[in-house]
């Protein structure tokens, strides 16, 4: 059905965007101004802290991040703890407490304990958060060794996110990693030793020459070692990364096809399901009421997400933000429209299909044309269906769920949109 598979949101997003066109026209901050100082709307809400520093480039990343030679942390750290007093004086932000503070990178734990303490502090003091506020950071390993991860958990993070990526030899040198796979597992087995909050880490699948066995080993592992959540990805060789060029100049050997990523896809998810975990997202599998990720909630449901730090994008009051560096900042208009869609693609990354719940953003009139599409997927093994009549994906649905999410929209899309920018060729 599918000629080449979207391994990601952000696959997808780019997908469907080529047919809504344009998110939105530029907006002047003042407009944001305005809604800021107007009572808060009741939406779903966190903040975003963006880090864009790391002081080891992974091969594979090609994300907005930089070398922290040279950086300034201090000079950066102050200017987090200043926007944080700025945005805290609007009654917008002020009014409604906030349920996620999200640190993502780079890598957040560049920064070191007294930085990062100065800063929970500031969002304590002047932004209003839930008293059981789900508070993130991402890290590497080598940024995090245990005694620092307690002491940050008695400054109120509740949630590590890992980037292991493969406990592999081999696969950690392709990737980047900073010391082998035995160590990887030590250090990890220390820190949930450590630390009593919610641990995830994030794994990756089919890089190059990457074996069957491989690839359970790092599901067994991720299992025996206690984790609460992993994240599991196909590689993504991004054009500028270390990886592309060494692949690019024959230096590094990568043959993959949809069998080959897919069998390590399975061999993963069934691994992890047999394990207890349950699907948490596309990409992702947590344990039994251990890892609620409400962030990424917050994200589907174009909920107000206060954009902090160079590199920071988010959405408030319906503008979507991206902080560029301190004093710059690009708005965009809102635009319901687009935004209607976008909230059905966040709606799928949970892998449910709910014919009624689909159409309750798009009107009666699209539910026919949903439910047609569902019996197909049923009848293609995209769709299981449970004991209570639900219809949630398989695991052959899961590896294809950014593909098929853009296929359900692509059937509600007014043929206008559709036939315009040609999303259906």
């Amino acid at each position: 059905m599918f000629s080449e598979r979207y391994r990601s949101h952000h696959d997808a997003e780019h997908r469907l965007g080529a047919a809504l066109g344009s998110r939105s026209a530029p907006a002047p901050w003042e407009e944001v101004e305005k809604k800021l100082k107007a009572p808060p709307e009741g939406k779903p809400r966190g903040v975003y802290i963006h880090v864009p520093h790391c002081d080891r480039i992974c091969t594979f990343c090609n994300l907005n991040r930089r070398d922290r030679k040279n950086a300034d942390l201090d000079a950066y750290t102050g200017y987090i703890i200043e926007e944080i007093k700025t945005f805290g004086a609007y009654p917008y932000i002020r009014d409604q407490p906030f349920e996620v503070v999200y640190f993502g990178g780079g890598t957040p734990t560049v920064l070191n304990l007294k930085q990062l303490g100065r800063i929970l502090r500031a969002l304590r003091d002047h932004l209003p958060l839930k008293p059981d506020c789900e508070i993130t950071l991402e890290s590497t390993q080598h940024n995090l060794p245990p005694a620092r991860a307690a002491a940050l958990g008695s400054e109120g993070v509740t949630r590590f996110s890992i980037g292991i990526q493969t406990f592999s030899d081999r696969g950690r040198k392709i990737l980047g990693r900073t010391y082998g796979g035995k160590r990887a597992v030590d250090e990890l087995a220390a820190l949930r030793a450590a630390f009593s909050g919610v641990l995830g880490i994030d794994l990756i699948y089919s890089y190059p020459e990457q074996t069957l066995e491989e690839a359970a080993f790092d599901a067994e592992t991720c299992a025996a070692l206690g984790v609460d959540s992993a994240s599991f990805y196909s590689l993504m060789i991004q054009g500028s990364s270390a990886l592309a060029q060494s692949i690019e100049a024959g230096e590094l050997t990568f043959h993959r096809d949809i069998d080959f990523d897919r069998e390590r896809h399975h061999l993963i998810y069934r691994a992890l399901r047999n394990a207890g975990f349950s699907l948490l997202e596309l990409s992702k599998l947590a344990r039994p009421n251990r890892d609620a990720y409400r962030y990424i909630h917050i994200r589907y449901e174009n909920g107000d997400l206060l954009p902090l730090g160079s590199g920071a994008g988010g959405n408030l009051a319906g503008f979507p933000i991206f902080s560029m560096a301190p004093g710059r900042r690009f708005v965009s208009a809102p635009n319901p429209e687009y935004e209607k869609y976008y909230r059905i693609l966040g709606l799928l990354q949970f892998g449910r299909y709910d014919a009624a719940e689909i159409a309750r953003y798009l009107g009666a009139g699209a539910e026919a044309r949903i439910r047609e599409k569902i019996a197909e997927y049923l009848d293609r093994g995209f769709l299981e269906t449970g004991e209570d009549g639900s219809c949630r994906l398989s695991s052959e649905g899961i590896f294809w769920g950014n593909n098929i999410a853009v296929d359900m929209l692509q059937a509600v899309i007014p043929a206008r949109m559709v036939e315009t920018v040609g999303l259906r060729s």
